[in-house]
């Protein structure tokens, strides 16, 4: 009897608690799915993630909780299903079946709740401003956010003010495994106060994809690469290229041998992914070592990149690089499927961006293993412009992220944060990363699950089916827009699934070349919003669809004097505009500048 009416109680409260939960309508959230059990005087904390494992009564044998193997306990729900939209342009490949795979049913299992994605293939801006305009919103989006005035940013930003999103401050501490991501550290101290809380102290969007520690820190791999034998035909060490000059005159030379693709065809010199990402990379010895847009020049003055004339300069290279018919003329405008289809015939002999992108590429085709010696080898990497060798720079926690946000729309904010806190927890995540104990992973000799020897064996020689094969079970695809703070290093001592054991060695060896650095200190370009008109300013001054039409026009220019003279026309325009507001701008950050001893650039 005593065991029935502590649940009719706890029925009671969590009832209560729901008719204030979030809906369709709007209404205010949740404050984390707390109930209460016991006699007045005699109350336990039951939130959602609570860790006290004692608490295994009356509640759990009633079906209400799941505890799991380290003591977390998480609210059961009623079989919830929720839907996620990935607002990334380009896709998400999930599990056809994404209900009735075997993970989905193993946390609906234990937690009640499924999510389900949704892909989009249009630009992310123009599928948040659609989704803004239509009310067509999901129960939880995850989506770019930048930081500052960045296309993304601002669109999400503007739907919070108009109150078309959930406030989640109050609710995320009940959740521990997801609580702290908005921990400084995991998150800057810049990105916390000047994108992730507003004035008046909400919070909008929940960080994603930041690690737990600097161990975590997700190695992007960014930089130039290089079909093997173009370095061995030119008698070129690929390793030796340092700045972006002998990058060119390398490029020049490769132009001019004649070398062929796999099917015998002509090849071009150097490309991109999509939309041009990210041929920054070519002339990455331009770039100073810093964190911001900004630096002092000799007077202590605050200089914006962009009015510099190195920033002309740099784009003065990619203006000889298109004129030398280095860079492939369609790389800005093609898609990431067009940019893999040249680098997987090796009709492409530069690519760029991130490393892993070139490696798929070349698997995808089955170039990495007919043609060993067109496999894609690194490229330096490239030097800082002081010849400081390149590292892959961070600030004291990350100062833009994906992040997941939960629009008014969402049909159970509650299951959503639990669903979320168990997928960010140690049981959870092994789960959705490496399947079942026994069946697709063992533990080894430290406890720590490595995908057994069958899978490890067939995902050295042709990744993508293994992986195709584990997403259909529903292994392996959500963990990539779920994670929050990344502590997968920490517990099973590999960032992914495999690459303890098999990971592609040219990837890992890269790694190690361009590891994580921290720069500590107060980014400068967080004091930008305190500007007067502000955000108005922003709009034109940094528009970044703006300037990519300069630059591209530039690029594409008969001479270098008429690319020269485009892109001074634009820093002549940023000088000017709105009756000079840039140089009243400069005046504040270079006032700002000096009002805390911590800044950095």
């Amino acid at each position: 009897m005593k065991r029935k009416a502590m649940a009719l109680l706890l029925t009671a409260a969590m009832v209560a608690g729901m008719l204030t939960g979030c809906g369709g309508s709007g209404g205010q959230a949740q404050t984390g799915g707390k109930a209460e059990s016991g006699t007045q005087g005699d109350k336990k904390d039951t939130s959602a993630g609570n860790t006290d494992t004692g608490n295994t009564g009356a509640d759990d044998a009633d079906g209400e909780y799941y505890v799991d193997e380290d003591g977390n306990r998480y609210k059961k729900f009623d079989d919830v299903k929720l839907t996620m939209l990935i607002c990334w342009n380009g896709g998400f490949k999930t599990a056809d079946d994404q209900y009735n795979n075997d993970v989905a049913k193993a946390i609906r299992d234990r937690i009640g709740v499924t999510v389900e994605f949704e892909e989009n293939m249009m630009p992310e801006s123009e599928k948040l401003n659609q989704m803004f305009a239509t009310g067509d919103m999901p129960d939880m989006v995850n989506a770019p956010y930048w930081g500052g005035t960045t296309g993304e940013t601002t669109i999400i930003k503007k739907a919070g003010a108009e109150g078309r999103l959930l406030d989640i401050k109050d609710m995320v501490p009940n959740y521990p495994n997801i609580a702290d991501a908005y921990d400084i550290g995991v998150i800057s101290k810049k990105y916390l106060e000047n994108d992730i809380e507003t004035a008046d102290g909400a919070r909008y969007v929940l960080p994603t994809e930041v690690a737990g520690d600097i161990e975590d820190i997700n190695l992007w791999a960014y930089g130039v690469f290089v079909r093997g034998d173009v370095g061995e035909a030119l008698g070129i060490d690929p390793a030796s290229i340092k700045t972006s000059e002998e990058l060119l005159d390398f490029m020049i030379k490769a132009r001019d041998y004649g070398f062929k693709d796999v099917n015998g065809n002509d090849c071009i010199v150097a490309t991109t992914y999509h939309n041009g990402w990210d041929y920054d990379n070519y002339a990455q010895s331009f770039n100073a070592k810093k964190l911001t847009r900004y630096e002092l020049d000799e007077n202590g003055n605050v200089v914006h990149d962009k009015l510099t004339e190195g920033w002309v300069n740099k784009q003065l290279f990619f203006w000889k690089m298109v004129h030398e018919g280095i860079l492939d003329k369609e790389c800005f405008t093609q898609s990431d499927d067009r940019g893999k289809e040249k680098v997987g015939n090796g009709t492409a002999l530069f690519s760029c961006a991130q490393y892993v992108m070139t490696v798929d590429a070349t698997k995808q085709t089955g170039l990495y293993d007919t043609n060993p010696e067109m496999r894609y080898v690194p490229v330096g990497p490239l030097n800082y412009s002081d010849g400081s060798p390149l590292s892959q720079i961070e600030s004291e926690g990350r100062s833009g992220s994906p992040v997941i946000f939960f629009p008014t729309t969402c049909s159970n904010l509650d299951a959503a944060l639990t669903w979320l806190d168990y997928v960010n927890s140690k049981e959870g995540m092994r789960l959705i990363c490496y399947g079942f104990e026994g069946d697709t992973y063992e533990l080894n000799s430290d406890g720590q699950p490595r995908m057994n020897a069958d899978l490890t064996a067939r995902y050295a020689t042709d990744s993508d089916k293994v992986k195709e094969e584990l997403r259909e079970r529903g292994i392996f695809y959500m963990q990539g827009r779920t994670y929050v703070a990344r502590k997968n290093v920490a517990w099973f001592g590999e960032a992914a699934p495999f690459e303890a054991d098999a990971e592609n060695e040219y990837l890992a060896a890269y790694k190690k070349q361009r590891p994580a650095e921290i720069l500590k200190g107060y980014g400068i370009d967080a004091l930008e919003s305190g500007f007067d008109g502000y955000q108005e300013f922003a709009e034109w001054a940094f528009d970044d669809t703006k300037e990519k039409e300069y630059r591209e026009r530039a690029y594409f220019a008969d001479s270098e004097e008429e690319a020269r003279k485009i892109l001074e026309e634009y820093q002549e325009y940023l000088r000017t505009n709105d009756g000079g507001k840039m140089q009243a701008f400069i005046e504040y950050m270079t006032e700002q500048s000096k009002t805390r001893d911590d800044i950095v650039y």
